[in-house]
């Protein structure tokens, strides 16, 4: 552990230092999890990159999708890397979760099955935008009975932003409402083993699963898959940091200009009839 290497991000606020990281030994972790290294070099920030390679090109996402499947599926599909345009299936997606927050969407019209954009859209589950935008907590539509009995006519859904194995930029998997639970209670899991949720790798696989109207749909599943060693979890948390610093500044504007993009996930919340089942 004697060598040592440049950060790509700069020291965190208040700490001393000259921003420099010990090298991470490859492949200790019990699930054979790397992080990417780079070697010595100028230093410079995360949003610095993004503004390096994509200058001012409007983006609607710079983030690579996953697509959460209907129907009782139990593979995922992410856009393979030699053609964007092909989505390939994996059983599982392994890695560390470096930040999740809330995302609604409300759809006032009839799903088409065509990717129609929701009427009204929030990154953060916070702030609206669209119609009627403004404050989801005191929103209509956002309050139970909004859509019949005991059911809230937006979606409350949850985005997690997961760093894989020799990867620099994380996927986005945006869970629906019936897998939102599943991710609580694996929260409440990590937390009763007094776990940081960077400390973990984890492993998201899907499995199919019955509503009470006997309709399948894809329900995810969260396990630790391993933990990091010391000087990778402190990596990764410093990283994490950086990451959603500039997740909420730089790329939330870029996610406000594309606040009528339909979402994957959001897809799935208005197509698939078994979340009528349920009181989202």
């Amino acid at each position: 552990m004697g060598a040592k290497s440049k950060s790509l991000f700069p020291a965190l606020e208040g700490q001393e230092g000259t921003g420099e990281v010990a090298l991470v030994p490859q492949g200790e972790t019990q699930s054979g999890f790397k992080l990417a290294i780079y070697g010595a070099g100028e230093q410079r920030s995360l949003e610095e990159l993004i503004r390096t390679n994509f200058g001012d090109a409007e983006v609607g996402s710079l983030f690579t999708k996953v697509k959460f499947p209907t129907g009782g599926a139990t593979k995922f599909k992410i856009p393979s890397e030699d053609d964007p345009d092909v989505m390939e299936e994996v059983q599982e997606i392994v890695g560390v979760i470096l930040d999740h927050h809330r995302v609604n969407a409300l759809w006032l019209e009839e799903f088409r099955g065509e990717g129609n954009p929701p009427q009204c859209f929030s990154p953060d589950g916070r702030q609206g935008f669209g119609d009627p935008g403004g404050l989801c907590k005191s929103c209509e539509y956002n309050q139970m009975g909004s859509k019949g009995e005991n059911r809230k006519a937006c979606k409350n859904m949850w985005r997690l932003y997961i760093l894989r194995s020799e990867e620099f930029f994380p996927l986005v998997l945006s869970l629906p409402p019936t897998s939102m639970g599943s991710f609580r209670k694996f929260l409440k899991n990590l937390t009763g083993k007094f776990l940081d949720i960077h400390q973990v790798v984890v492993k998201i696989t899907l499995k199919e699963t019955m509503s009470t109207k006997k309709i399948p749909y894809s329900k995810a599943v969260f396990t630790i898959a391993g933990t990091l060693l010391e000087d990778e979890y402190a990596w990764v948390k410093r990283y994490a940091q950086e990451f959603k610093r500039v997740r909420e500044g730089f790329l939330a504007k870029r996610d406000k200009e594309a606040a009528v993009e339909l979402d994957i996930a959001e897809e799935v919340a208005q197509g698939d009839p078994a979340f009528e089942d349920f009181p989202f």
